[in-house]
């Protein structure tokens, strides 16, 4: 079975690039800020699937009518919930890898280039034109005029031998700094992606991967298993002190923060864009996609994901988890960089007022293709 849940991460990160690829196209329509169209590429890019998804599937479990999700007369509806949750789980993992990596490298402004975009130097060519060696033609040329052609071939052999010793002399360093920058530049690339909390989701995935380190830190009565459930009483209050920082940026008076003063500022009429950009893209565009493409792989490339098939819960799960309004964290990732702070609040303000109606509606729609798959 593990080797049939492929559909969940490819799909989430193909679903991932195309809600990038709608952000972009209508950014550049619509003409937003660069910076803002940031934000909006990671709202629509990155859902709220770890609160909202479980308690759906929770409920759709607990209904009479849902039998028709399950995989044949021995499944039970707990059976079924515990399989959506974990598909779920799957795309929280995902979700939370790639939230605190590519999407804080997403929003960072670019790095300005070397003089103000003229003269870039690339990094590879800043290694200092005094260590490289003197070509051999140049060397040669030397001899050209001053030199008879007797006296010339005659110097060849000694003079080509401590060409070449110079050249051997000269290359081992140049090839060490050219490793020393190239390994700059993907340090470069990589470092803003390294944010603590990406560093705790690969510290959690090494420990659980390693079973003694797990027993070790993670199993009841041990020392460190009460510093871990500290810190998890301690993360439950994320969601609603988030909550409560956006009620407070929502409240903060337009006219407190001038034109002049912010450098991330957006007008209204163009948040008003780009508010409507992320909605269509949430919970018009990744919802079609994902159906869609399951619809296509379900009815005419069966082969690729059996498990479609046999179990109504993975359509399920997958779509509803396309449908869940932005992850709560954009506040958080914008608060962070110290940009973009209103219009984040902003956008999931309208997001959830809005999602409250759209994904109801559309997990009604899900359940209906569900229960045609069932049929077919």
């Amino acid at each position: 079975m593990l080797g049939e849940l492929w559909l969940v991460p490819v799909l989430y990160v193909v679903l991932g690039l195309v809600g990038l690829v709608w952000t972009r196209w209508g950014g550049q329509m619509l003409r937003l800020p660069d910076g803002f169209r940031r934000l909006c590429s990671v709202a629509v890019f990155f859902s709220n699937v770890n609160i909202m998804l479980i308690p759906i599937i929770q409920g759709i479990a607990a209904s009479p009518d849902s039998r028709f999700l399950l995989r044949d007369q021995r499944d039970t509806p707990d059976a079924m919930a515990d399989r959506s949750i974990a598909y779920g789980m799957i795309i929280a993992a995902m979700n939370n890898l790639l939230r605190w990596s590519v999407g804080v490298a997403i929003m960072t402004p670019p790095r300005s280039k070397i003089g103000n975009g003229r003269n870039t130097v690339d990094s590879f060519e800043l290694i200092s034109t005094a260590d490289q060696p003197p070509p051999v033609q140049q060397i040669n040329a030397r001899h050209d005029g001053l030199l008879a052609p007797t006296a010339a071939s005659a110097m060849t052999g000694e003079e080509t031998s401590r060409i070449l010793s110079m050249t051997r002399s000269h290359s081992k360093p140049v090839a060490d700094k050219r490793w020393v920058a190239l390994l700059k530049v993907i340090w470069g690339a990589i470092s803003p992606c390294l944010t603590p909390p990406m560093c705790s989701v690969l510290a959690a995935m090494f420990v659980v991967l390693l079973p003694p380190l797990q027993r070790a830190l993670l199993e009841k009565g041990t020392y460190a298993f009460s510093i871990w459930t500290s810190i998890e009483t301690c993360g439950e209050a994320c969601v609603p002190v988030t909550l409560l920082a956006l009620g407070g940026q929502l409240g903060i008076p337009r006219d407190a923060k001038p034109i002049e003063a912010s450098a991330s500022y957006v007008s209204e009429h163009k948040q008003s864009l780009g508010v409507a950009l992320v909605l269509v893209g949430r919970f018009v565009v990744a919802p079609v996609f994902t159906c869609g493409a399951l619809l296509v792989i379900y009815q005419y490339a069966p082969w690729l994901a059996p498990l479609l098939r046999s179990d109504p819960a993975l359509f399920l799960t997958l779509a509803i988890a396309s449908a869940t309004p932005p992850a709560i964290s954009l506040l958080t990732v914008a608060q962070k960089l110290g940009m973009y702070e209103n219009e984040a609040a902003n956008i999931l303000s309208w997001a959830y007022a809005i999602g409250v109606v759209a994904l109801a509606a559309e997990v009604s729609i899900f359940l209906w293709l569900a229960s045609l798959l069932h049929q077919a």
